[in-house]
């Protein structure tokens, strides 16, 4: 652990501890925010830079299977973006797809301190603890799927929410998770078997149950398990016209579920801007590309009224794009929209399932391509509470996560809005309402944004703040608040963001001035459920048998063995004795 340090007179941004602008002293020892030292420390005068915590990530696709095949498919995605070695920093490359070495040196440039993987196939849980061994700089977590598991359906048609809270807890347990993730419930499963299932009450192929009660039941069993991050979901209909219909009826399905000891958030939707698609108001419009318009608004209005969910923006950046999902049945309808190449990840969701890549560029002349860069931010300049909305790029589907910068700048300069719709298509004026909005979020709700929601959201309590008790990640940048409008200079937004003056993890300096110093190793976050002695027997006798019938590997293989992971991990241990036998 580094020494003592003191941040001296810098501008703080803190919304968690109401903290706008101040002017503030930070005192930093054995890894965490302080009263004050005890002794001599390090200080170093900020004169007036803005610091905020360090950034979080809750949805980026770093680590996984998924990840292997993107950077074999794309050779020429790296050969444009080599990144050489130097002294302290590890060789590597890019764009859409760094290798692990290089998003560790990304992130921590930018600033960003806790990044989250958020679809773990629990079957290939040993390779993605192997890569995290490789991703330096960070603090990060795993989210496994659940979705289109025969374990999953068993317990769902057995209506046995019991055993379905107890395979969660040993699916976290074994193999290192941090929480639940649903994608396209039910479909993959059925597309596996060349079939789909688009509506909420289609029965899903052998075993009749549908994706409603898949959703509600993993839902019920994550709350009862208490978990800190709530259900993780990613609805049907990805990326299909009119889907914005779907999406709301996903929200709607589990809106009277109770959370956890009183909370209100039950459901987190992921990256919107691919499920918030409407259809133009022309009486003869069909679900077809040509009539797309954004539902960006519809969802904000929805969510404006409802507070029983959060959401991540999905923002398209424009460019080159690789596209990576366990939605099985979207993958393959984009691969034969494009004609691009496309990879099918047959095991990714647990035999028989089905995932897929397909490398993907975002045009800006595109007409749909223009409304879905509108959607997200149509949605978040008009959603009330900046809590429950997170700024992502779902790294690397919409665009790499290094383009955060102008996506900040989109949400924060209606100038910087005003040009590009002007580069883009005429649809993005024409059938969203982002040109008549005239919001700009301040400094205050971008650390909300991209620190303290996410970190409140996932259920960090030390990330995502400098207040005392805090985890030491702090970052400055390079900019005093009160001598310039970043508004009315777009472009500054970005080379303030684009690199942080320093970064710094569990109170050591890894980065300053956009170059990395050091290459710690970061803590993997998990979630250990305790449960009640007979419940915990019961799921691994149930687990062995089911496990052994229907994977390849056996029961005994299943879980990550502890020399992968002990020297990272940071169990959070959750009492859920409470759930019965």
């Amino acid at each position: 652990m580094a020494g003592d340090i003191i941040l001296k007179n810098g501008r703080l941004y803190d919304p968690k501890n109401k903290i706008d602008g101040e002017i503030m002293d930070i005192s930093v020892s054995d890894g965490k925010i302080v009263e004050k030292v005890n002794g001599k420390a390090k200080e170093i005068d900020l004169k007036g830079r803005m610091v905020m915590a360090g950034g979080g990530d809750m949805h980026s696709h770093i680590v996984g299977s998924k990840l292997g095949f993107g950077r074999a498919m794309c050779p020429e995605d790296h050969r444009g973006d080599p990144v050489p070695k130097t002294k302290v920093t590890r060789g590597g490359v890019g764009y859409t797809m760094p290798n692990s070495y290089v998003i560790g040196y990304r992130y921590s440039a930018m600033g960003y301190t806790t990044v989250i993987e958020p679809a773990l196939p629990a079957l290939k849980g040993l390779g993605s603890w192997e890569e995290l061994e490789d991703l330096p700089n960070l603090d990060s977590g795993l989210l496994p799927l659940f979705c289109n598991s025969m374990i999953t359906f068993n317990y769902v048609k057995e209506k046995d929410l019991s055993g379905l809270a107890g395979y969660i807890a040993w699916i976290l347990r074994n193999v290192g998770g941090l929480g639940v993730k649903v994608v396209c419930p039910g479909g993959t499963y059925a597309w596996a078997h060349g079939s789909n299932v688009r509506e909420l009450d289609t029965e899903v192929p052998d075993w009749g149950i549908t994706p409603r009660e898949i959703i509600r039941g993993l839902c019920q069993a994550t709350e009862a398990l208490g978990l800190p991050h709530m259900m993780h979901l990613h609805p049907l209909n990805l990326g299909r016209v009119g889907n914005i219909s779907t999406t709301i009826e996903h929200l709607d399905a589990v809106r009277d579920i109770k959370g956890h000891n009183g909370r209100k958030r039950i459901l987190h939707l992921t990256h919107m801007s691919f499920e918030s698609l409407a259809m133009h108001e022309d009486e003869k419009a069909k679900p077809e590309w040509k009539w797309v318009s954004s539902g960006g608004l519809q969802l904000a209005e929805y969510m404006n009224k409802n507070d029983h969910f959060t959401v991540d923006m999905g923002q398209i950046t424009f460019g080159p794009a690789t596209t990576m999902t366990g939605d099985g049945p979207f993958q393959f309808s984009l691969y034969q929209m494009t004609k691009n190449k496309w990879a099918n990840i047959c095991v990714d969701v647990e035999m028989p399932g089905g995932a897929g890549v397909v490398p993907y560029f975002f045009d800006p002349k595109s007409p749909a391509n223009a409304v879905q860069w509108a959607i997200p931010l149509e949605f978040a300049l008009s959603v009330n509470d900046v809590w429950r909305v997170i700024m992502t790029t779902d790294h690397p589907n919409a665009g790499p996560f290094t383009k955060y910068p102008l996506v900040l700048s989109w949400l924060m300069s209606k100038k910087q809005r005003d040009i590009w719709l002007e580069k883009v298509h005429k649809f993005a004026t024409e059938r969203s309402t982002l040109a008549d909005i005239e919001r700009e979020w301040s400094l205050y709700e971008i650390a909300i944004t991209t620190r303290a929601a996410p970190a409140k959201i996932l259920g960090l309590d030390t990330k995502g703040h400098v207040g005392v008790g805090a985890d030491a990640d702090i970052t400055v940048y390079d900019f005093d608040p009160t001598k310039g409008n970043l508004a009315d200079d777009p472009e500054k937004i970005i080379k303030v963001f684009g690199e942080s003056y320093l970064t710094i993890l569990a109170g050591e300096q890894v980065a300053k001035k956009g170059k990395v110093g050091k290459t710690p190793h970061g803590r993997i976050w998990t979630v250990h459920p305790e449960l009640d002695d007979a419940l915990w027997a019961r799921t691994n006798k149930e687990l062995e048998k089911m496990i052994n019938k229907w994977y390849a590997h056996s029961f005994n293989n299943y879980p990550v063995p502890g020399r992968y992971r002990e020297h990272m991990e940071h169990k959070i241990k959750v009492d859920s004795t409470s759930v019965p036998a």
